[in-house]
């Protein structure tokens, strides 16, 4: 219940944005930042309040994973916006969240369902590896909806807008800094883990060959903010286009190995 509600504020917060967005009244804009900052907290207890149903973290399912995936995302967010002072990029960050929140919310009931720990998630390697990439990718989230807002703004010679938009790219190369050595943390993490459980360390799983695909193409992104042709919206093209290249490796490589029947050992 705890969720949903989080859910209903993060759209509320949503509209709040984009009426901010459109008429710049910064009362409007301190609005939206309060209903996210409730959402939050509300996502916050609900994720404690599934925890402590289960028994262990919510952090075993895809669903649980994506309700924390979420949670980093507006976490993130927040740290990002409090120290920009810029309340309009929510209207293009929060999308990322609520196309999330909303994977997560439509699962199937059976999937929502609260189960105890499988015998192999009992490790403490399953917090560091999972929590880790979440935080990663949560950051690479708010890199893509700051790329979505930096293609929003319109070419000009405006000092104002060619401030804007300079601001938006540093921030772009700012989270995906943040996010990157929380991603290499979950793959080296995963690897020890694989060994511990299934005695090698890297056995080119879907799963595993993907999270590689997912790190390289942001050590591009780390690469091409040096050349000068490569930035601006190009720049911010590979951010959104990487959070394509997330989903694939969170949800879509689950479906491929079912559809396909491909050999996996990961769970989702």
């Amino acid at each position: 219940m705890l969720i949903r509600w989080a859910y209903i504020a993060l759209w509320a917060a949503f509209a709040g944005y984009v009426a901010h967005a459109r008429a710049r009244s910064p009362r409007m804009g301190l609005t939206a930042t309060g209903l996210t900052t409730l959402a939050w907290a509300l996502w916050t207890a609900g994720l404690v309040q599934r925890g402590w149903t289960a028994g262990h973290w919510p952090l075993a399912t895809r669903y649980e994973v994506a309700l924390c995936f979420t949670w980093a995302v507006v976490t993130i967010y927040l740290i990002l916006e409090t120290s920009w002072g810029e309340h309009t990029a929510g209207a293009y960050v929060l999308p990322i969240a609520l196309f999330i929140a909303t994977y997560a919310i439509t699962r199937p009931a059976t999937a929502r369902a609260s189960a105890p720990l499988l015998p192999a998630l009992r490790s403490a390697w399953l917090q560091v590896h999972v929590v880790s990439a979440v935080i990663g990718y949560g950051s690479f989230g708010v890199a893509a909806g700051l790329g979505l807002m930096h293609w929003m703004q319109k070419s000009s010679e405006n000092a104002r807008q060619e401030k804007q938009a300079s601001e938006i790219e540093q921030h772009i190369c700012q989270v995906i800094g943040w996010g990157f050595p929380w991603l290499t943390l979950g793959i080296l993490s995963g690897a020890i883990w694989a060994q511990a459980a299934w005695g090698r360390y890297w056995g080119w799983d879907p799963k595993e060959t993907w999270a590689l695909i997912t790190w390289l193409w942001y050590l591009l992104i780390f690469h091409a903010r040096t050349l000068p042709r490569w930035r601006g919206r190009r720049l911010a093209t590979l951010a959104v286009a990487g959070f394509g290249v997330i989903w694939f490796t969170f949800a879509g490589v689950p479906w491929l190995v079912r559809v396909v029947r491909l050999q996996s050992l990961h769970g989702f």
